[in-house]
């Protein structure tokens, strides 16, 4: 049976199936504005017709426009909407304590990845969903990873630390592939039990593939910037003084290496760690958290389904809070009674709330003994360029949601031959 063809939709009726879309739009707008509460958006830049301030955040470092708005509306919550999507980026850390770590049962899910779900990373715990497979998962984890439970671990981080260490004192130039090895090895003996030699995927992969349950039981058995020159001579006078160099250590026992035991005597070292994390974020807006409800702070708005950001490079610049925060400064953490500042540590590289990352503790302390061994042997320089002049490097860090240091140039100076050589023997 034929079909009458039909004739081509002249402009007349293009243009009017637009003007019902467009009004069946701003009716549906209506009537969603009407549900919500009478309280206004927190301040943010003003947003345009369908689109909102799609173009008005960088894709570079949007960070820095959050920061640059929250100065000029002066707002420590920023409001910014993308094709419909409310964003809210929380620039200090009062805000980001309320709402994501007090107020953390409204602020526990994750926007949908579907890249990294395509990827293989869906189940991967910083990117799952709010709901019972989360639930599991944390539990799990953050089981083992407690600030006691991490101790366990303590020997698989020393000997990585040394043998990283050991391995400089042969290919010192090749600082960043020892310090790539040495933390992915921590990573996957602590996971499956396994040494890693190699930073190659394929290596990698074929530990990965290892199963998961056959590592378990031995984990659950236990069995498995231009300042920095000055600032880096009081941290090495520090450790010598600790470890016995010069003599004058409260052991008797001689030179010797640094361990974990250590670690409260060499505060210099850990102030200095602190404010590498204040000065220079690696995740400057951490990962996004998308609130369950509706949410009211300080009589600002907060949709349901917002993406919420902590701005933690906001947070580590505030003027309120550090003093000269543009200056590399591990000093500022002296507290008052010891004729200091007393300004807190930094807060929220890690994360807040029931998204806070589990293995904060394990990856301060791999950081800790690795710098404690590294510095223990070398002092850290410098490089000459080809005019004669050194090359200061440039603190900045790579764009992405896991966020890595910048390549950069420096070279490691032998300065403790005894040391070194106590190195080989124990490594």
């Amino acid at each position: 049976m034929a079909f009458p063809q039909l004739p081509p939709p002249s402009s007349q009726t293009a243009l009017a199936a637009a003007a019902a879309s467009l009004l069946l739009y701003i009716l549906f707008a209506t009537i969603r504005r009407s549900q919500h509460s009478s309280l206004p958006l927190p301040p943010g830049p003003p947003r345009r017709f369908l689109v909102g301030n799609l173009g008005d955040v960088s894709a570079d470092h949007p960070e820095e426009d959050y920061m640059r708005w929250g100065k000029e509306y002066d707002s420590d919550v920023i409001h910014v909407e993308v094709l419909g999507q409310h964003m809210i980026a929380l620039n200090s850390v009062e805000a980001a304590s309320e709402l994501l770590d007090r107020r953390g049962s409204n602020y526990c899910d994750r926007p949908r990845f579907a890249l990294f779900e395509v990827m293989g990373w869906g189940l991967t715990l910083t990117f799952l969903r709010w709901g019972r497979q989360f639930k599991l998962h944390r539990s799990l984890i953050q089981k083992t990873f407690t600030s006691s439970n991490v101790k366990v671990f303590r020997p698989i981080q020393l000997h990585e630390a040394r043998k990283a260490v050991v391995d400089l004192l042969s290919h010192p130039d090749s600082w960043e592939e020892v310090t790539l090895l040495m933390t992915t090895s921590v990573i996957f003996r602590i996971a499956f039990g396994q040494e890693i030699t190699d930073v190659s995927r394929k290596a990698i992969r074929t530990i990965h593939d290892v199963p998961w349950a056959a590592s378990l039981k031995d984990i659950e058995a236990g069995t498995a910037p231009p300042s920095f020159m000055p600032v880096q001579k009081g941290v090495l006078e520090e450790i010598d003084a600790v470890l016995g160099v010069f003599g004058d250590a409260t052991s008797a026992s001689g030179p010797r290496l640094p361990t974990f035991e250590d670690r409260p005597a060499l505060a210099r070292l850990d102030r200095f760690l602190q404010e590498v994390h204040r000065s220079l974020p690696l995740n400057p807006l951490v990962i996004p958290h998308k609130s369950l409800r509706e949410n009211e702070y300080h009589g600002m708005r907060i949709p349901a389904g917002s993406l919420v950001l902590a701005n933690t490079k906001a947070m580590a610049a505030d003027p309120r809070v550090y003093q000269d925060p543009d200056t590399f400064d591990p000093d500022r953490y002296v507290s008052a009674a010891n004729g200091g500042r007393g300004e807190p540590y930094p807060n929220g590289n890690f994360g807040f709330g029931r998204r806070k990352c589990p293995g904060n503790f394990l990856a301060m302390a791999t950081v800790y003994m690795f710098l404690a061994t590294l510095l223990a042997v070398y002092e850290v320089e410098m490089v000459i360029g080809p005019d004669g002049n050194l090359i200061e490097p440039q603190p900045a860090v790579t764009i992405g949601l896991g966020g890595h240091p910048a390549p950069f140039q420096c070279q490691l100076k032998l300065r403790n031959p005894a040391l070194a050589e106590l190195l080989k023997e124990a490594a």
